[in-house]
């Protein structure tokens, strides 16, 4: 039993919620987007039958590499700040190295340290990696990389291509004249398994979370599946 939750408090410390977060919200978007999406084309009636399977994974496609193109460009945009940042910080360090050292105290002050023990703990900092301790201050605590940057983005990729991957499944597996049934069935269970997954990681309440989850997803699937079947 001990070993379990040290299995699970070591694994908790290796995962960046945030990034699991976006992560599970990327899963939702491939989820919501594909399956109003289907069910759309699929109450027009009018797409041949034997087209209507492709066009749904050619449209899961062209999402999951949609969502991978905006999330490189806001991690490159990310990456370009901080680079700013940095060479700001490293210019100010290099003409008022004392004034940097009392503005880094002054942040430890504010998070409760005395006057004396800030002033050593900034002193140290600095001696240590002066632009990483003050980078940190200004909230660029963690470097974006090239690498890092394609790397969020193909995950963002696959993330969306996951969750489509739950109405392509019910367009191959569903018979024709219960898809929609099926398509609401396992969205709101897919959405339910991401909600208890957002709660865990956010550390909030699971049923709250599954609920407004569960009930905004369906609101959204049976809004798309309106719009579209009107405009077919």
């Amino acid at each position: 039993m001990n070993s379990s939750i040290g299995w699970r408090r070591r694994l908790g410390l290796r995962i960046d919620a945030a990034s699991a977060r976006a992560q599970v919200e990327h899963v939702n978007d491939g989820i919501l987007a594909i399956s109003g999406f289907s069910q759309g084309l699929y109450g027009g009636d009018i797409i041949i039958a034997n087209l209507w399977q492709p066009i749904i994974l050619m449209a899961s496609f062209a999402g999951a590499l949609s969502v991978a193109c905006v999330a490189l460009s806001a991690a490159l945009a990310d990456r370009d700040a901080e680079r700013r940042a940095a060479r700001e910080e490293q210019r100010r360090l290099e003409l008022e190295p004392e004034e940097q050292i009392a503005e880094l105290a002054g942040y430890y002050e504010e998070k409760g340290l005395s006057p004396a023990t800030a002033r050593t703990v900034a002193e140290e900092l600095t001696a240590v990696d002066s632009l990483d301790a003050h980078l940190e201050h200004e909230g660029f605590d963690e470097r974006m990389t090239i690498g890092g940057a394609v790397a969020t983005s193909i995950w963002a990729g696959l993330g969306f291509l996951l969750g489509a991957a739950v109405p392509i499944l019910i367009s191959v597996l569903a018979p024709g004249f219960w898809r929609d049934e099926y398509t609401v069935v396992a969205v709101a269970v897919a959405l339910a398994v991401t909600s208890v997954v957002l709660a865990k990681l956010g550390h909030t309440s699971i049923w709250q979370t599954l609920l407004r989850s569960v009930f905004i997803g369906l609101a959204a699937l049976g809004t798309s599946y309106l719009v579209g079947a009107a405009l077919l």
